[in-house]
């Protein structure tokens, strides 16, 4: 009995001691299993991945840090590891320099703050009503059903007040024509 209690305790020991987690190294931008990244696990093993991504490391690791000339150096801890996948970024879209261009508004602040106060006309609330805006509405509507119908009909008074004034200037020479002449 004895030795089955130190079998099962020696095979839970080494499940322990041995166990190991199988991960993958993938690209972030396509999503695809790199080769040829060299891995570092804190207690000083150094491994390179092959042409699927996958490595081993212990279950008891730290920190892994993965390095490759085309990708970011990237560290990851034991508590950062929630999936199987670890995905490194390019360095080809990393910015290596920023230059900020502008001015130091917080000189201008402390300009503004120091300068004695002058009176101002005060500042009236700009109200803007919630809602649709219900005169836009209103203009498009008209301009799209009313409107023509308004404008043709105003076009049509138009050429007919033209039309009835020459009728009277016809109907006036007319008149002049059936006079008798003296």
């Amino acid at each position: 009995m004895m030795k089955l209690y130190l079998v099962v305790w020696l095979m839970l020991w080494c499940s322990e001691v041995f166990a190991q987690r199988r991960l993958v190294v993938a690209s972030l931008e396509s999503k695809v299993p790199q080769r040829d990244i060299k891995v570092r696990i804190d207690n000083g093993d150094e491994i390179v991945t092959p042409w699927n991504g996958e490595f081993e490391v212990p279950d008891t690791f730290r920190r892994i840090a993965f390095s490759h000339p085309k990708f970011q150096h990237r560290y990851v801890l034991h508590d950062e590891v929630k999936s199987d996948t670890i995905f490194l970024i390019p360095t080809f879209h990393a910015v290596d320099e920023v230059v900020v261009y502008g001015t130091d508004r917080s000189k201008q602040m402390m300009a503004n703050i120091m300068r004695p106060a002058t009176p101002k006309e005060p500042e009236l609330p700009q109200f803007v009503p919630p809602g649709p805006d219900v005169i836009a509405l209103l203009m498009w509507t008209w301009e799209h059903t009313f409107g023509p119908k308004v404008e043709a009909r105003h076009r049509r008074k138009q050429a007919l007040k033209v039309v009835r004034q020459k009728e009277q200037e016809y109907e006036r020479k007319w008149d002049a024509l059936k006079a008798p002449q003296k």
